[in-house]
């Protein structure tokens, strides 16, 4: 039996998502059909301090940042070469 057939037999009736209860998960999320139930954790995400961007989209966003970004990656350039 496919997942096709499964879906069409017990389709799913309910879905909710909870804010974390702990700090190392991410959201709750629980769905429903009408004879069971799932739940899981989603990923936890990552700091939006430690993303970086890529490429232009660093000056877009703000050119200050981009600014650093660009000095740390030539002094990294600079210590790497010795």
């Amino acid at each position: 039996m496919g997942i096709e057939n499964f879906l069409m037999k017990d389709p799913i009736t309910h879905i909710s998502v909870y804010e974390p209860t702990d700090k190392n998960t991410g959201a709750e999320v629980s769905f429903s059909t009408n004879s069971s139930r799932k739940s899981f954790h989603l990923p936890k995400p990552p700091d939006p301090k430690s993303i970086r961007p890529m490429a232009i989209e660093s000056f877009a966003m703000d050119p200050q940042t981009y600014y650093e970004w660009m000095n740390a990656c030539e002094e990294y350039c600079k210590g790497s070469k010795s």
